[in-house]
């Protein structure tokens, strides 16, 4: 366990090398009102997705921490990447409760794949709709919970479904 914790730290770290180098320009940077991001590529250099972070690509570079990731993959799917304090979770399939605004509390699952963060690959119809209304989100997993000011998600959405148009395959 201690070894794939620190593949994902290491991969986290090159990644994050990648962005503050002047390799970024490869990572195809996209932005919308606050956010910003880049398509992503898998080891055999083939489109995974795009993502949106809530801080600048020069904060995420700085402390991968207490961050939101927006994302959306060839097939349409939006998801989450929510970022925690170093430490704090434990790897595994986990359920995430995402509360938006004062709405009631929805689940989804989540991927923990570090001791800092939880991939939502996929949110349903209306995880989606309260998301793109949403001024606020608190999620919350294995006891631990994280509040996030929302602005622009509508708009940071629309980018990445342009983002996926002009990077991911081509159909």
């Amino acid at each position: 366990m201690k070894r794939a914790i620190e593949r994902a730290a290491l991969s986290l770290a090159i990644g994050l090398a990648v962005l503050s180098g002047s390799a970024a320009r490869a990572q195809n940077p996209i932005s919308q009102d606050g956010w910003e991001g880049f398509a992503t590529r898998d080891a055999a250099n083939r489109f995974d997705r795009c993502i949106l972070y809530n801080r600048t690509i020069q904060a995420l570079s700085a402390s991968p921490y207490e961050m939101l990731g927006l994302t959306r993959d060839s097939s349409g799917q939006i998801g989450l990447l929510i970022f925690f304090s170093p430490g704090t979770l434990t790897r595994g399939e986990k359920p995430v409760q995402l509360k938006f605004d004062q709405a009631s509390a929805l689940t989804a699952l989540g991927q923990v794949i570090s001791d800092f963060h939880v991939n939502i690959a996929a949110l349903d119809a209306d995880a989606l709709a309260a998301l793109r209304e949403a001024k606020s989100l608190e999620a919350t997993i294995d006891g631990r919970t994280i509040r996030f000011d929302l602005s622009g998600v509508g708009a940071a959405l629309e980018r990445l479904a342009t983002c996926v148009k002009t990077y991911g395959p081509k159909r």
